[in-house]
């Protein structure tokens, strides 16, 4: 059939083979088919196919369609690529904005954590400062406290010995006053009962000089014509016994009596120059007392100022080698006579705003030069910082102040 049809038609047949041939040719370019395993070269067949006109424009109008259609597919591909790049370098500008900008944010961030460290740090400096000076006022402040309670310790002290001394002489006041009753008491008692044995041996030798009256009397009545001139000469031998035992006993009691005068005569000197040498001894024993009390708190004193002087002083040269110095060494102009090694000692005496009223250079090797430069160096950093703290400040304010400028 297919050859009947090309001898019928053979301009047909041409056509038909021109159009599958471009057909081939446009599918081998536009869709880039790989090329198939070469093979070894074979006879070429050309198979004639003989198909109306109508067919063939069907298929024309078909492979057309399908060409447009890829067409359309690969430029929708292509701007779905360019719109695929263009949305990555969106993204991607973004992104290296928004790094720039994280960047640009995270040395904001480290600028401002510098700053805050730096603030910190100086924050942190200053509350050390103010802790130092805090702690220094505070043990100046406990030194004189714990002075404050030495001294009243020792007041204390010495009132509590005091008082303790005053109570001690009232009760040795006391005790010797008890004693002293005690002893008037006994001896007066003594005396009543002394004069009560006398009284009874004064009546009992009377009852017997009486009884010996009576039986006197009696033998006498017995024997009054017989022995009226013996009995008269007994009686008045008799009365003049008696008149001497009485002259006796008065004589005696006179003795006794200047002698327990001269006795409590003897004893109240002795009570008072006791009481005496006791008041005497414990007003020196209350001067000695006072007078180490005072000796002891006077050489406290003493020391704790000295203590306390030589404290300042230390702060004050502490001070001046920490803030003076070195702001003079900052201000110094190296003259051209200077060499290494080269240093001065400077005395300067300051004034309260902290300038200096006075300044004077000592070089060891006597470079004038250098010596001037020094005090130069001084004058221009004054005014120079003064101490937070009055006692270091009088420290500062009161003598010349001397420092060792050393720039090398």
């Amino acid at each position: 059939m297919t050859v009947i049809k090309s001898r019928r038609h053979p301009g047909a047949f041409l056509l038909s083979l021109g159009l599958h041939l471009l057909l081939a040719a446009l599918l081998v370019t536009r869709f880039e088919i790989p090329p198939a395993p070469r093979s070894p070269p074979q006879p070429e067949i050309i198979e004639a196919v003989a198909t109306d006109a109508a067919e063939l424009e069907r298929t024309r109008k078909a492979v057309e369609q399908r060409r447009q259609q890829k067409i359309r597919d690969q430029q929708a591909a292509e701007a779905r690529e360019r719109e695929r790049a263009e949305q990555e370098s969106r993204a991607a500008a973004e992104e290296a904005a928004r790094q720039a900008a994280m960047k640009s944010l995270a040395l904001q961030r480290q600028r401002e954590n510098e700053q805050r460290e730096a603030e910190a740090t100086r924050q942190r400096e200053a509350v050390a400062q103010a802790q130092r000076e805090a702690q220094a006022r505070a043990e100046a402040e406990a030194r004189q406290r714990a002075e404050q309670a030495a001294r009243d310790k020792a007041e204390s002290d010495l009132k509590r010995r005091l008082e303790e001394d005053a109570e001690r002489k009232a009760e040795l006041a006391a005790r010797q006053k008890a004693e002293s009753e005690a002893r008037r008491k006994a001896e007066q008692k003594a005396e009543e009962n002394r004069r009560l044995a006398e009284t009874q041996a004064r009546n009992q030798r009377e009852a017997e000089t009486r009884r010996q009256s009576e039986k006197a009397a009696r033998r006498q009545a017995e024997l009054e014509a017989k022995k009226a001139a013996e009995a008269e000469a007994r009686q008045q031998a008799k009365a003049q016994e008696a008149a001497k035992r009485q002259a006796e006993h008065t004589a005696a009691a006179k003795r006794q009596a200047e002698a327990e005068a001269k006795r409590k005569a003897e004893a109240k000197t002795r009570r008072e120059a006791e009481a005496r040498a006791q008041r005497e001894a414990d007003e020196a024993e209350r001067k000695q007392a006072l007078a180490t009390a005072q000796a002891k708190e006077q050489a406290e004193r003493k020391a704790r100022q000295q203590a306390e002087e030589a404290a300042a002083e230390k702060a004050a040269q502490a001070w001046v080698n920490r803030y003076f110095r070195p702001k003079v060494e900052r201000a110094w102009r190296k003259p051209a006579s200077a060499a290494a090694g080269m240093s001065c000692k400077i005395q300067v005496r300051l004034q309260a705003d902290g300038r200096a009223s006075s300044v004077d250079a000592v070089c060891a090797n006597g470079d004038a030069d250098f010596e001037r430069s020094a005090e130069a160096a001084v004058r221009k950093a004054a005014p120079f910082p003064m101490p937070p703290d009055p006692v270091i400040a009088e420290q500062l304010l009161g003598q010349t102040v001397s420092f060792r400028f050393n720039p090398d």
